[in-house]
């Protein structure tokens, strides 16, 4: 499509799209999901200046991470832009080249903060979004569904915390360790892919590509040190042992749900946490169910169709927020409304 046959976009769309980015940045807002949603929906050029926005903010990050960028201190654009800035970041790189910034804006739960960009940065994710972004030094993140992770390099150490959901870390080859502290420890790397979760009671670490190092910190303060390998998953427990990593559980980043001999009330689990509309279990006695099979994250509603196609199960899709599969009570179709 040419810049002709665009839809002409007020900028008061592009203001409110703008407003939205930020918001949804600042972090999770379950009422303002569903409000952003049906904003989205209620008009196509919504969609076109959102994704403007997020394309720009995009690329000011990235910008920001390359070697001009870094050589010259070059900070992210801030979250809101007015549309009569044109291309916020393009201005803000300007004077970011000329030496006029050198302070990168975090957004997160209390008001704006400043803090140094070689120093410090907050990375969140809303339900059901996974994204990526490249770190100053060339490490990879890649963050799951309602996932929050704060960074912190100095120029001895890159630290990261993974304060909830999941992440990937593709590390970089660099002089300095690179950490990932959880509940239980830390998990130290060099040039290595590995994932770490914190869904359930203790963190799991499942290594891709390398060798990594767990450092458990047990309750009396003692320090254990155990190593992965690549293949190997183990928990943060201090008395947890390597197993073989689950193949079904590194296919998140592309979006999916795998499962492998899974019970269902897990599997029900994993699918709630991409989705505002949950799916529930009538029955608790379904929740031992073993399922396999790979389903799209984002589509509940699928999911539930292929659970209850599978067992033998209806749907109660009478609420809006909610899919409850339960026993049939008779020969029916799978979708009771």
């Amino acid at each position: 499509m040419t810049d002709a046959e665009r839809p002409s976009i007020p900028r008061s769309v592009h203001d409110a799209a703008g407003a939205w980015l930020a918001r949804r940045q600042a972090g999770e807002d379950t009422d303002g999901e569903r409000a952003f949603l049906a904003w989205l929906d209620a008009d196509p050029r919504h969609r076109t200046a959102y994704d403007e926005a997020a394309r720009t903010w995009r690329d000011s990050e990235l910008l920001a991470d390359s070697k001009v960028g870094r050589s010259r201190k070059l900070v992210r654009a801030p979250f809101l832009m007015r549309r009569s800035t044109h291309v916020g970041a393009v201005s803000l790189g300007v004077a970011a080249i000329l030496g006029v910034g050198t302070l990168a804006m975090v957004r997160h739960a209390r008001p704006f903060d400043l803090v140094s960009s070689a120093d410090a940065a907050i990375y969140r994710t809303a339900v059901g979004e996974i994204r990526t972004v490249r770190l100053a030094d060339g490490s990879t993140l890649t963050l799951d569904t309602s996932t929050l992770v704060r960074l912190r390099f100095t120029h001895d150490r890159r630290r990261l915390e993974l304060a909830q959901g999941r992440a990937r870390f593709g590390v970089a080859q660099d002089g300095r360790p690179f950490s990932v502290a959880v509940s239980g420890g830390e998990i130290m790397a060099r040039q290595t892919l590995f994932d770490v979760s914190v869904f359930g009671a203790e963190p799991i670490v499942s290594a891709i590509e390398g060798d990594i190092a767990l450092q458990r910190v047990g309750r009396d303060g003692d320090v254990s040190t155990q190593s992965l390998g690549a293949g190997e998953a183990s928990s943060m427990g201090a008395h947890a042992t390597p197993r073989a990593r689950s193949l079904a559980d590194a296919r998140w980043v592309s979006g999916m749900v795998a499962l492998d001999k899974t019970p269902l009330g897990s599997a029900v689990a994993a699918i709630n946490r991409y989705n505002h509309r949950q799916v529930q279990l009538g029955d608790q006695g379904l929740a031992n169910l073993s399922v396999t099979g790979a389903f799209r994250a984002r589509e509940p509603q699928q999911f539930a169709q292929a659970i209850a196609s599978m067992f033998g199960l209806s749907i109660n899709a009478s609420h809006p927020d909610r899919l409850i599969l339960q026993p049939a009570r008779k020969k029916s179709p799978a979708v009771q409304k």
